[in-house]
């Protein structure tokens, strides 16, 4: 049977244009992540905060408290016109901390995430031109997929850590207890619809790396409910209890 992953685990370019060189070109220098070290960084604290800027202030605040709280991985979706920013002053009070632009649909958002010092990108999907694109960038990306198909395609081109995205709303656990017998050292980034109560569900299947979403954030932050790191642990209890 023909392998469908390739080992190295970074996707390699698809077909692409003068956008795709251009990243290339102005790609800046210095130490890049790999994306070995961005999933060893969600193996050990597998909560991975996402947050949709909306206010600047509110957005830096929540950074800084996530920060405080032990998260060395954040994504910032970028949908509004205020991420870009808030993720390169992010970057500059937190260089220790890793930050992924988010929702990578178009050229334009990729170089975006450049420009800003992102440290990885993550998209709903993937398609040959933003394959492309995200290649050529030099960052690691984390493609999303669902089906077994777009899992198949992601392998090809070739992923080894994917987001499965909506989770809850395609029942993600069971799926993904099935894809870690068929899709051997692909691990999964779980997003929508997961909160605190969900946790040991998702620790126990395991091929899933980390779960996402935000609420988690200090802004959201019910009293009383566990912090990130004991969330963290929660979601560790139940994959030492599923290994056995």
């Amino acid at each position: 049977m023909p392998q469908l992953r390739r080992a190295a685990g970074h996707a390699r370019p698809g077909r692409g244009g003068g956008d795709a060189v251009e990243f290339a070109k102005n790609r800046s220098g210095g130490k890049m992540t790999t994306i070995a070290e961005l999933r060893a960084c969600l193996a050990e604290t597998p909560i991975l905060p996402v947050m949709a800027i909306k206010d600047a202030a509110e957005g830096h605040a929540d950074i800084d408290g996530l920060v405080a709280a032990g998260a060395p991985v954040i994504e910032i979706l970028f949908r509004t016109p205020e991420a870009p920013a808030v993720l390169k002053a992010a970057k500059a009070r937190h260089p220790r901390c890793l930050f992924g632009a988010g929702t990578m649909l178009l050229a334009s958002h990729v170089r975006l995430a450049v420009d800003a010092g992102a440290d990885f990108t993550v998209s709903p999907g993937l398609t040959p031109a933003l394959q492309a694109l995200v290649a050529a960038s030099g960052l690691p990306h984390i493609p999303g997929v669902q089906t077994a198909s777009e899992t198949m395609q992601a392998c090809e081109y070739g992923y080894t850590l994917m987001k499965y995205y909506p989770s809850e709303a395609s029942n993600g656990p069971a799926v993904l207890a099935d894809y870690a017998n068929i899709f051997e050292g692909v691990g999964f980034v779980t997003t929508g619809g997961i909160d605190t109560s969900l946790l040991p569900a998702y620790g126990a299947v395991r091929n899933i790396v980390a779960v996402g979403g935000s609420w988690m954030l200090p802004s959201r932050h019910t009293p009383g409910s566990p912090c990130l790191m004991q969330q963290a642990t929660i979601f560790k209890a139940a994959r030492e209890a599923a290994e056995g």
